[in-house]
């Protein structure tokens, strides 16, 4: 994958009904029925163009709070007609709706070492959802159930931005690759490619997975922020002394830019990346809102944020774990346990006892409560 990703498309057949338990069309169903969904984050859209919201959704007001945002509701004949004469059913952040789908979403994460988020496509008709674009992220294409025909055309500006001060100017010719998406296929196309996907007048519904990697300027925005506790920097330019103080003073700026630029910089803002990195919403009711926020005898946790965490020895009676805009401190006792749940994988009671024999198992009980308490653990 090395060879491939960032680089160039690729395309994976795969077994039909490999993704098939990812969003099956029951789970789809229900999400429709059973949440609050309104543009973007539900959304129609028609030969390139967004289908109007109004024409398949209605807003409610709260009885119990009248000021409060209105309610949207599906108008589900409305909905399904516009599906039936071609409308593209889009859903955004998936992940955060459906448990298969988030658990692949979290997986990738540690994986990747940056936010995953996987939206939902959904088509009948010959229509296409979207023109011929280019996505300012990488994606993988699973499709899920039935068929789409899919055309690459490559990258016409390498690397482009969201908001890039040069656009990447449209592929003229043919497209360099061409082909249909069966059950179970998967597609990736990095950050820039343009492609089209075309629905083959029959249901189909694949997952997109966006993995929005760092970029050069996200490095430079991190790094301008650390330079502001260098004093050099937060100086006024001495723009009034005349332009020999000015070059001085760039000059010296230059040199102290240099000094800063030390090697391992980019790896120290992958790790506080990572550090920075907020878990999943997780919850352990009933019992995290008990006393005793574990249930009695065994039970089973896991660490809830999937990057790439260390644990640094801070003093001889105090180690450290960056994670989630924070700096959590233990005893170092506690470095067995914390590098097993690191892991992500789930750990049930007797194992966590089993890594650190000589402790009282209160005081691993204690561990896991004040973890699950800040969020870092849940129950299993």
């Amino acid at each position: 994958m090395q060879s491939v990703f960032g680089k160039t498309f690729l395309h994976v057949p795969g077994q039909a009904g490999k993704f098939a338990l990812l969003l099956p069309w029951p789970a789809l169903n229900q999400i429709l029925e059973t949440h609050r969904l309104e543009p973007p984050r539900l959304r129609l859209t028609r030969e390139g163009k967004p289908v109007p919201p109004e024409t398949y959704l209605s807003w409610q007001t709260s009885r119990r709070w009248p000021s409060a945002p209105r309610i949207p509701r599906v108008r589900t004949a409305a909905f399904t007609r516009w599906l039936r004469e071609g409308a593209t059913l889009v859903l955004d952040a998936v992940d955060e709706l459906h448990p298969p789908v988030r658990t692949l979403a979290s997986e990738l994460e540690r994986v990747f070492r940056v936010r995953v988020q996987v939206n939902a496509y959904a088509g009948w008709r010959t229509s296409h959802g979207f023109d011929l674009h280019w996505d300012d992220h990488d994606v993988f294409i699973l499709q899920v159930d039935g068929r789409k025909r899919w055309q690459v055309y490559g990258v016409t500006r390498p690397h482009p931005l969201r908001d890039d001060p040069q656009p990447a100017p449209r592929p003229h010719g043919p497209p360099m690759w061409e082909a249909t998406l069966e059950p179970g296929h998967l597609l990736y196309l990095p950050r820039g490619w343009w492609h089209v996907a075309l629905p083959l007048n029959e249901p189909t519904l694949h997952l997109t997975v966006g993995i929005h990697n760092p970029t050069g300027a996200d490095f430079l925005a991190w790094f301008v922020r650390r330079l502001r506790s260098r004093e050099p920097f937060r100086q006024d330019i001495p723009h009034w002394r005349g332009s020999d103080a000015v070059a001085a003073w760039e000059q010296q700026l230059s040199q102290d830019l240099l000094a800063a630029l030390q090697p391992g910089l980019i790896q120290e803002f992958l790790d506080a990346s990572d550090a920075q990195a907020r878990p999943r919403p997780a919850f352990s009711l009933p019992w995290s809102a008990t006393p005793d926020v574990v249930p009695h005898g065994d039970y089973a946790v896991r660490w809830l944020i999937q990057r790439r965490l260390s644990i640094r020895q801070a003093s001889p009676e105090e180690i450290h774990i960056d994670a989630a805009g924070r700096r959590w401190k233990f005893a170092p006792q506690a470095r067995p346990i914390l590098q097993s749940l690191l892991s992500g994988r789930i750990h049930r009671r007797s194992e966590l006892l089993s890594l650190m024999p000589e402790v009282d198992p209160a005081l691993v009980d204690d561990l896991v409560r004040q973890l699950i308490a800040e969020g870092l653990l849940a129950l299993c």
